[in-house]
């Protein structure tokens, strides 16, 4: 894929460290976070590669502050979605058709995520598994409060299904970039959510 160079312009430090984070992520989800490094954000953002130094010393500096916007952006949707008052299957509903709704329109944000799940040799499997460990907490929240009010399945084991919801959202995510129709993502949705609901009885 062929990066599209943005014009030299001078900017207040705040604006440049933005551009450059946008590029990067831009870059990651293009050579993925193993892969990507200072020269080529320079090259997206018509800078130097001194001047990506000057705000992300060491790629450890730039790998952080990527993973830092996904991770951001995945606490903030989830908690947007599971902290709303209501049922558990509006919550969950709401959340995959953002998730959904980001694949097709915030695609980077998504591949970033994508690409960091499989990372399990690299340093920043630990980090993954923190994330992973809060949105499965968050989502069995949810889940539990589903079944005190009736709503989901009584022999739920709430973690458990937690983890199928959060796993479903790789299958969405890989529907939407395999260039699926939203009939065919919908459904999946549906039939996801609607499995947690009626789920056989289950450890906890």
């Amino acid at each position: 894929m062929t990066q599209r160079q943005l014009p030299r312009t001078r900017l207040a430090p705040a604006a440049r460290r933005a551009q450059l984070l946008d590029c990067a992520l831009q870059v990651f989800a293009e050579h993925g976070v193993a892969r990507a490094t200072h020269s080529q954000v320079a090259a997206r953002a018509g800078v130097s590669m001194s001047a990506v130094h000057v705000y992300f010393r060491a790629r450890e500096d730039l790998v952080d502050a990527v993973l830092g916007q996904v991770e951001a952006y995945l606490l903030e949707i989830s908690g947007a979605a599971l902290g709303e008052e209501g049922p558990a299957r509006d919550a969950l509903l709401a959340l995959a058709r953002r998730f959904a709704a980001d694949a097709r329109e915030r695609p980077a944000l998504i591949r970033v995520w994508l690409d960091w799940s499989t990372g399990v040799r690299d340093g920043v499997w630990p980090r993954y598994l923190a994330l992973l460990e809060e949105l499965h907490a968050r989502t069995a929240a949810v889940l539990r409060a589903g079944q005190a009010a009736g709503g989901v399945a009584a022999g739920l084991g709430a973690l458990t299904g937690a983890r199928l919801f959060i796993g479903g959202g790789h299958t969405v995510a890989l529907m939407q970039f395999a260039g699926a129709d939203a009939e065919a993502v919908e459904a999946f949705i549906m039939k996801l959510v609607d499995s947690l609901a009626s789920a056989a009885p289950g450890p906890v």
